[in-house]
């Protein structure tokens, strides 16, 4: 563990000095992922899968925020389902539309989990969202997670129905998007993978935000024991065309992403917990004070090199009421 912390604060430390080079970079090499993995998925639209324009697209997002590279990621979908068919572009299109009128426009940080949603069903871990989402999200992250999974089902409508949409249509376009509709509202599988993942992410936002040890891990490990077990009532139940063995793998796999999600965004070290208590005129105060991973070493650090530049040494004194003060 000390080497991983070792590891942690290295990354940390390289980061803060070379950030102006590394958010570019990082942004780019997102940007690139994301459109290479929608061109492999859709590539209905030739001339913007070529790997030229994706590089291009990819470069330009690096200098831009990470909002317009959702965006982008949403324009190439767009296109993608204009060269299969205009109805299930309309459709997608007014997804998108009520997605950024009803949410996204008030946290258009969120936007960025809609488009990797179906990313993660392509890899098989779409479990990973609502867990990260709870965790370093907010109860209202349920509108986003649900978001991505109807566009990540629309996708695959369009997938397995590709020759019948690009066939020249009998039907009216009013007739075909009632079709693609109705199709998508009557997906039981869909509904209830959101219902799942909505309380999956609302389960995991309150267990995470208790004051008890490890709380991010009880959280993680609950969500996805939760989201199994919603998962499967809903497999045998429903008779919904999950895979059992889909659902573990998954789900295992979402656990360890989540836990290095933990590590890097909380990492707490409990075994240097401390109970402060402070008072006013008015109020009595108790405060649980868990330090982060490595945090005491850095002190000490911090502490030597002071007493050595001053001459003198210091030493921590906890008073009567709980408050610590260095003398």
């Amino acid at each position: 563990m000390s080497g991983l912390i070792a590891l942690k604060n290295n990354f940390s430390r390289i980061y803060s000095r070379n950030a102006a080079y590394i958010n570019p970079l990082l942004k780019f090499i997102m940007a690139l992922i994301m459109l290479y993995m929608i061109n492999a998925k859709m590539g209905y639209m030739q001339r913007i899968t070529s790997g030229a324009v994706v590089l291009m697209a990819a470069l330009f997002c690096s200098f831009m925020p990470l909002t317009f590279t959702a965006i982008l990621a949403g324009l190439f979908v767009l296109l993608h389902f204009y060269a299969l068919s205009l109805e299930v572009a309309i459709v997608a299109a007014v997804l998108l539309l009520l997605m950024y009128i009803l949410y996204l426009r008030f946290v258009p940080r969120e936007s960025l989990a809609v488009l990797l949603m179906p990313i993660l069903f392509l890899l098989r871990a779409q479990y990973l969202m609502p867990v990260a989402m709870g965790l370093l999200g907010t109860p209202f992250s349920i509108f986003s997670v649900a978001f991505g999974v109807v566009l990540s089902y629309l996708i695959d409508y369009a997938e397995a129905n590709k020759d019948m949409l690009a066939a020249a249509a009998s039907e009216n376009m009013v007739t075909r998007l009632r079709e693609i509709i109705d199709s998508m509202i009557g997906n039981k599988s869909m509904i209830c993978m959101i219902i799942c993942f909505s309380v999956t992410l609302v389960l995991v936002y309150i267990i995470r935000r208790m004051s008890f040890d490890h709380s991010w891990k009880v959280a993680i490990f609950g969500g996805i024991i939760t989201d199994i077990i919603l998962l499967t009532v809903c497999l045998l139940g429903m008779r919904l065309d999950y895979s059992m063995g889909g659902i573990l793998f998954g789900s295992v796999f979402a656990a360890v992403l989540a836990l290095v999600i933990e590590f890097f965004f909380h990492g707490l070290d409990y075994r240097q917990t401390e109970n402060l208590q402070f008072e006013d005129e008015e109020y009595y105060y108790y405060v649980k004070a868990v330090p982060k991973m490595g945090a005491e070493k850095r002190r000490k650090k911090a502490s030597s090199s002071s007493s050595g530049s001053s001459g003198t040494s210091a030493r921590t004194v906890r008073t009567a009421n709980g408050v610590r003060r260095t003398t």
